[in-house]
């Protein structure tokens, strides 16, 4: 019987996120693929940490850059 469900890993062990109709001491062959989209709260948890443990002079300076768009083209065209 084939079963596709979402698990999660966590110290070494996978996690399975629903149940599982097995058996006690029942083996399984497992195919990891990691490829899953990014949940929408998952993607605003990681924006939350963009500038985590910067000075304001360093997120002011990462910002410049950023905006900084006079070599842009340039850059992409290989000019």
């Amino acid at each position: 019987m084939r079963q596709t469900i979402k698990a999660r890993y966590h110290d070494g062990v996978l996690q399975p996120l629903e149940p599982l109709a097995l058996a006690n001491d029942a083996e399984v062959q497992i195919t990891v693929d990691t490829e899953m989209a990014v949940s929408a709260k998952e993607i605003l948890r990681r924006a939350a940490r963009v500038y985590q443990g910067l000075t304001a002079e360093d997120i002011a300076h990462v910002e410049a850059i950023a905006l900084d768009r006079q070599h842009f083209c340039a850059t992409m065209t290989g000019r």
